[in-house]
């Protein structure tokens, strides 16, 4: 069991990132409507660059993930780093983007982006704190 606990935990993350994938392309669309400015000309929402750039971080984690296994060395903060990211995007923040009011359609994105961003954070905690090949410094 100690051995596959990389594989265990990047096979977690790498599900999740595809379950964002998911909710972003498919079941969990964010909204689709534009806003006019006041010049006239129509702009998407900011949950629709929400839903791009977590379809962006969704692929970094994947290939971080497949990197992991392939080459057998932990990535867990690397992984954790990106769920974190995940989790603030959906957020309004000055460093994110943020979704709009509540009561929309990004808000059912915002639910699954941030639902497996803190399982793949969770995974990635865990195969840190078991992972057998961390230097432990005794006293």
């Amino acid at each position: 069991m100690k051995k596959n606990i990389g594989v265990i935990v990047n096979g977690i993350s790498i599900l999740c990132a595809l379950a964002v994938v998911g909710a972003v392309a498919f079941w969990a669309k964010p909204c689709q409507a534009t806003l006019e400015l006041a010049n006239g000309s129509a702009v998407p929402m900011r949950c629709a660059f929400t839903g791009k750039v977590a379809l962006l971080l969704a692929v970094v984690l994947i290939v971080v993930c497949i990197a992991s296994i392939a080459t057998k060395k932990p990535m867990s903060v690397a992984v954790a780093a990106i769920s974190i990211a995940l989790i603030v995007l959906t957020f309004d923040t000055p460093i994110s983007i943020g979704i709009c009011k509540d009561g929309m359609a990004c808000s059912a994105t915002a639910f699954w982006l941030r639902l497996g961003a803190v399982i793949s954070f969770v995974a990635a905690c865990a195969g840190f704190a078991l992972d057998g090949k961390r230097v432990h410094v005794k006293p």
